[in-house]
């Protein structure tokens, strides 16, 4: 091929990458609008039958994560418009990646013997993050369905969202091969005992009412301690009802940011503990929710991970990944965040890689760190939920073929 040709040829394939790209922002624009406006509209209704203090909340909260969500797409889908040269892309020509894509479609498990479990799902994830968003590409293996239900678990402070973590990915799921979801209520704001006694309740009504359903658990952040310690307690009923536990940037060893002087600043007020006024108080309520830090802490966490790791139910599977982002690359929160909890360990702005992997005294399979902020589960994320989502499903499927799990 001539010099000329070659450089048409390049020229064709960077605009047909464009164009698909600001279609996939366009698109993301225009649901996030419809939704967006129905949502409102269906709040200020609730408001307007029953004005009160709850709905008034609710009404706030909507039109804000309304606002935020359209305002963040629109300024997506102009940014595609100028961005000719899309250098995250420039994955699709390495040949590591190449050969990864070929094995999982030719079911070739011998990959593993020359790629580790988190080169081979960060190949699939990468695969069909491009598929979502280009056009004219076609993923190259076959997303396979499960016959598991998918339990949503969140995390810290999820109430102030419009929907829990990483539904939007579990509708693109039950939409295009039809899994069931639901999504477990959880107080982003109580400690792991308390969620934990709130799973069981849940889970176990929902098995009554399902008997033969079997359950795949998908973990966000705090969810993924608040299910460790539901597993520990229910050992039994787990290893007869739930498949496996998917986390995704889950402190598992807990978070060193307790450590921080801020929080022990604010938490000198438990010197005054056996003072009869703090006593009355936190019969009330928990003082600046004690035993939530506790449950967060890396050193209590940490502890009790290893102290309890072999009371956990054998399942078929415990699968991690954490999440990385530059404070230049994550949502406004987290770049606050990053800003408070200041930290030398690779983080997403909430949570320290290193605390969002199994340790290797566990049988769990870690599938590594992925480029996201901590806020990726959020439906207003223009983050790739649909490709997880799916990625976990084929490198599971992937994984139970080579005999891994």
């Amino acid at each position: 091929m001539s010099p000329a040709l070659a450089t048409k040829d390049t020229c064709m394939k960077y605009f047909k990458q464009y164009q698909s790209y600001k279609k996939h922002t366009k698109n993301f624009l225009e649901s996030a609008t419809r939704t967006s406006i129905r949502d409102s509209i269906e709040a200020v209704e609730i408001f307007i039958r029953e004005p009160n203090i709850n709905t008034m909340g609710q009404l706030v909260k909507t039109l804000t994560n309304s606002g935020t969500w359209i305002s963040h797409s629109t300024l997506r889908h102009l940014h595609s418009h100028i961005d000719f040269f899309n250098r995250r892309n420039n994955f699709i020509y390495d040949e590591g990646f190449q050969e990864i894509i070929k094995a999982i479609a030719n079911n070739d498990t011998s990959i593993f013997s020359k790629y580790d479990e988190e080169a081979v799902f960060e190949a699939i994830y990468l695969e069909l993050d491009y598929t979502h968003k280009i056009s004219e590409h076609k993923a190259r293996f076959n997303i396979p369905k499960i016959d598991s239900t998918l339990v949503l678990i969140s995390g810290v402070f999820n109430e102030i969202f419009s929907t829990p973590a990483f539904e939007r990915g579990a509708q693109h799921l039950f939409k295009t091969k039809g899994i069931k979801y639901v999504a477990a209520n959880v107080n982003g704001s109580k400690s792991s005992k308390h969620n934990s006694k709130l799973l069981a309740e849940q889970l176990k009504r929902y098995k009554d009412e399902n008997p033969t359903e079997k359950l795949w658990l998908l973990c966000f952040s705090k969810g993924g301690l608040d299910t460790l310690h539901f597993l520990k307690n229910e050992r039994e009923w787990a290893e007869e009802n739930i498949v496996g536990v998917s986390t995704i940037a889950s402190p598992i060893l807990g978070s060193d940011h307790l450590k921080k002087k801020i929080f022990k600043m604010i938490n000198s007020v438990h010197f005054f503990e056996n003072t009869k006024l703090y006593q009355f108080i936190d019969k009330k309520r928990d003082i600046m929710m004690k035993e939530f830090q506790k449950s967060l802490s890396s050193d209590y966490q940490s502890s009790w991970f290893q102290r309890n790791h072999n009371d956990l139910p054998k399942l078929k599977f415990f699968s991690a990944i954490g999440l990385e982002a530059e404070w230049y690359e994550s949502h406004i929160w987290m770049v606050l965040t990053k800003l408070i909890f200041q930290s030398s360990e690779s983080n997403d702005g909430v949570v320290d890689t290193k605390n969002s992997q199994f340790p290797n005294y566990f049988k769990g399979i870690n599938l590594g760190i992925l480029r996201g902020h901590h806020l990726i589960g959020t439906r207003s994320s223009f983050y790739n939920q649909e490709a997880l989502l799916e990625s976990h499903l084929v490198m599971l499927d992937f994984l139970e073929k080579s005999g891994k799990i």
